[in-house]
């Protein structure tokens, strides 16, 4: 389908969705219901239409409701919408009821209509209609796939690697060939992780170039979406503990010692990186070219049951280029990284994420 072919469909049925909540209110009256019905000026003097326009009786007395429909609803759009509404309310001197429609509106597009005075709805089922007499509110967690497969590309594993990126200093500006170097992705995917940290308001850019504005945002909305590191898991048991199985990793997993790439993650990366509390297995992200000096150091017998250590090959091994080293420690995974691993254990593990957190990835 066509954008505009698109963008028409979801107008057609975003003032049907809106009628149906309107509708349920035994006393209203629709009286009509346009699509860009009403001609209304824009920005630049020339005339538009009102995307969805309606107008209701209660006991006698008349109201209208004008809609902006903004597609996608991001931040970035439903702030532009709220601006051209107040601005046809101001130039033509009305008091309509102002609401801004889309697909589908994050929790941060209607907390930013709510601020605004505005209403809000949406096809996924979210709706606010505030005027005299009546009031509307419904919240559904429901999203539609367009909006899932969107953010599973944000949040993919190449986007990723910006993200950590983005995330070692917020406070720095960067160009895109700049990001594109430091990242190990491509001019591309960068600009499309770009565009859409700005849509969703998260970051700016300026002539030193992108910058993150809301990384705790930014880092919740990836905490809430994440998915776990994809690859082969494997399941082992070693006799060592204590302060000797920490010497073996220390020795073994140290750059210098070792053919690939391997480090601690989750809960056994936190006890290095903010230590909490102290997991029952040892976990482990490594390359195939590691594996074999990991099994063979810690002599690691494959187990069925009473496991202690779990090894993680990652599909895509871009996160074990982004380890920490630390002088006394073996390598672990960043603190972001171990930060989204943690969120995803039990009630203890999101314990052990929000201290680290709070030592780590606290930002202004």
């Amino acid at each position: 389908m066509k954008p505009y072919d698109r963008m028409k469909e979801v107008e057609f049925q975003l003032a049907h969705a809106l009628r149906a909540q309107l509708e349920r209110v035994p006393a209203l009256d629709i009286n009509f219901l346009e699509i860009e019905g009403e001609q209304r000026m824009s920005t630049n003097g020339s005339l538009r239409e009102i995307d969805i326009l309606i107008g209701v009786t209660l006991y006698g007395c008349s109201t209208t409701l004008i809609c902006e429909v903004k597609e996608p609803g991001h931040p970035r759009q439903v702030r532009n919408a709220i601006n051209q509404l107040h601005g046809y309310m101001a130039i033509n001197r009305t008091l309509a009821v102002p609401l801004v429609g889309a697909s589908w509106l994050s929790l941060e597009s209607r907390r930013l209509c709510e601020h605004a005075g505005v209403g809000w709805i949406d096809l996924a089922g979210n709706c606010r209609i505030a005027f005299e007499g009546v009031y509307i509110e419904r919240e559904t967690a429901e999203r539609p796939k367009a909006v899932a497969r969107y953010l599973r590309a944000l949040f993919s594993p190449k986007a990723g690697q910006v993200l950590r990126i983005l995330l070692r200093d917020p406070s720095r500006s960067w160009k895109v060939t700049d990001l594109s170097d430091a990242s190990d992705v491509s001019i591309g995917h960068v600009s499309n992780v770009r565009k859409a940290l700005i849509d969703r308001e998260w970051a700016t850019v300026d002539d030193d170039g992108l910058r993150l504005t809301a990384p705790n945002a930014l880092l919740d909305a990836w905490r809430d979406d994440y998915e776990p590191v994809r690859g082969k898991r494997t399941s082992w048991y070693t006799t060592l503990h204590g302060r000797e199985l920490e010497q073996v990793l220390r020795n073994t997993l140290n750059t210098a010692n070792l053919d690939g790439h391997a480090m601690l993650g989750g809960l056994s990366a936190a006890h290095w990186l903010a230590p909490y509390v102290r997991g029952n297995i040892t976990t482990l992200y490594a390359d195939n070219q590691a594996i074999p000096a990991v099994v063979k150091a810690l002599n690691l017998k494959i187990a069925k049951s009473g496991a202690n250590v779990e090894i993680v090959e990652p599909d895509d091994d871009a996160i074990l280029k982004e380890r920490i080293e630390h002088p006394g420690a073996p390598p672990v995974s960043s603190p972001v990284q171990t930060y989204l691993d943690l969120w995803h254990l039990n009630d203890r593990g999101r314990e052990a994420a929000d201290h680290l957190r709070e030592k780590l990835l606290t930002w202004n």
